[in-house]
Parts: C-alpha cells; sequence; structure tokens
C-alpha cells in the first residue's frame, strides 16, 4: 500500500510543504529520497509500483511525482502516459529516476515529458534545484537550512537570547530576523561563527521585513553575500549538506 512519510524538515522549520508523490520499487533509496525531499520541505506520500502511485494521486492531485522509470508491472514511463491523458493530472511535472547512465536515457526521458531525469547516485543539490524548477514559481539553485545562529552586524552583536539572529542559511545568504532592519541595498559588515570557524563577509540587504512579513511572519532582512573568502564559502556548502544530509546515505 502507499505511504505518506511525514518527517519534520530540518531545523524545526513550520511545514510549507508541498504534496509530492515519490515512486521507486527500492524501499531504501525510496526512504533516502522521501527524507530528503522532506528536509526541503515538502509533503512526501511513496509508493513501491506505479499502480500505487496512481492509486494515491485519484484521491488527491499532486504538486509533482517522481518516479523510478523501471518499475515493476506500471513503468514509470507508463504512468506519466497515465498522467497526461488525465485532465486533472495533464499538466502535473514528472521528474524520472534511473540507474542507467547512458546520455540516451535522459534525452528520451526529457523528449517522452519528464520534466527532467536524474540519474543515481544523486546529489542533494541536485535533487533540490531539479525539484524546485519543476514546481516553484520562483525556483532556488542554493538549499536553505533553518538555524538559530549569533551574528555580529557591522560591529554590534544582535541580541539572539531575545529572538535577534540568523534565522535561515544558504551558501549565498542569510535572513537575520531583527526589529531594525537596515534600508535595502545597504552594505552590512557580518561575523558568525559556524561549526566552529569565524566567518566574516560583506552582504548587501536585498529586502526587509516588518512583523507578519517574513518567513513564518517574522520581521526582518534578507541578505545576499558579497565579499566572501572561498575558504569561508565552501565551510558554508559543507555544514550545508552535513545539515541537509545528516543521517542519510547518498541516494
Amino acid at each position: 500500500m502507499p505511504e505518506c512519510l511525514i518527517v519534520p524538515p530540518s531545523g524545526g522549520a513550520k511545514n510549507q510543504a508541498r504534496f509530492v508523490v515519490l515512486v521507486d520499487a527500492d524501499a531504501h533509496l525510496l526512504f533516502t529520497l522521501a527524507m530528503l525531499l522532506q528536509r526541503f520541505s515538502y509533503h512526501v506520500c511513496t509508493a513501491k509500483t506505479g499502480e500505487e502511485a496512481w492509486e494515491m494521486i485519484a484521491v488527491a492531485v499532486p504538486s509533482l511525482v517522481v518516479t523510478e522509470l523501471a518499475l515493476p508491472g506500471m513503468s514509470g514511463l507508463d504512468l506519466l502516459h497515465r498522467l497526461r491523458q488525465d485532465p486533472r493530472t495533464q499538466a502535473v511535472p514528472v521528474i524520472a529516476l534511473t540507474g542507467d547512465g547512458a546520455p540516451e536515457v535522459r534525452i528520451r526521458s526529457v523528449r517522452a515529458g519528464f520534466a527532467a531525469c536524474l540519474q543515481r547516485p544523486i546529489a542533494a543539490e541536485e535533487l533540490y534545484r531539479v525539484v524546485q524548477h519543476a514546481v516553484e514559481p520562483t525556483p532556488r539553485s542554493n538549499i536553505r537550512v533553518y538555524t538559530r545562529l549569533p551574528v555580529t552586524v557591522s560591529g554590534v552583536a544582535l541580541a539572539c537570547g531575545g529572538g535577534e539572529c540568523a534565522s535561515v542559511l544558504s551558501e549565498h545568504g542569510m535572513y537575520i530576523r531583527t526589529l531594525a532592519p537596515s534600508p535595502v541595498n545597504t552594505v552590512l559588515a557580518l561575523r558568525f561563527t559556524l561549526n566552529g570557524r569565524v566567518i566574516a563577509l560583506e552582504a548587501v540587504v536585498l529586502y526587509g521585513h516588518r512583523f507578519g512579513e517574513g518567513p513564518f511572519g517574522e520581521p526582518g532582512m534578507g541578505l545576499k553575500f558579497l565579499r566572501i573568502s572561498a575558504e569561508d564559502e565552501e565551510h558554508i556548502r559543507r555544514f550545508i549538506r552535513d545539515e541537509v544530509t545528516q543521517g542519510i546515505e547518498a541516494a
């Protein structure tokens, strides 16, 4: 029977997920990919066959279907064709999964109507980008993790105990929760410690939010990193990858 796997997103983020149906006959791969998608803040329901997936989709139309091509019985391609024949599901994007590394497999998959074709092993960053581009109106290229990170802004240490801190971190920016966001286009000097490493950089304010407007209604400002060393950038990248994949083997 199909299953819905509900796991809290990494970092204790509130659930803002979209509904994804994930189909794979391999139980280990199914669980691994489902956990990653959950940590990207998507609702995930899993099925081991195309028939199980179709039963689930008949009850609730998903935002996205991710399916192995070589399924027992109804193949991933058969499932795609059935989705396209139903007016309720004909616009649902479908991503193919395959262990076949031949370039023609990806080419044939896209020509058949799949939004993309991912070859295993699948890196977390690649899965994130492909899913974002398939379903999000404003797709992101970099994974975000939710955190509570003390930060110093232009020489002033924010009162993390009072709720002012970095609450979202990505490879190229962060969201700082604060009651006094700086004006848009202001360049700020940031300093914070990440896994024992002190990181100092400059960032520009892209936007500011008041109460009820920011992520989860948090007042603050979104920043893009401007000047950062390659070593610090790599350290942030590794931290995010480790946070997302903690306890999960490669897919």
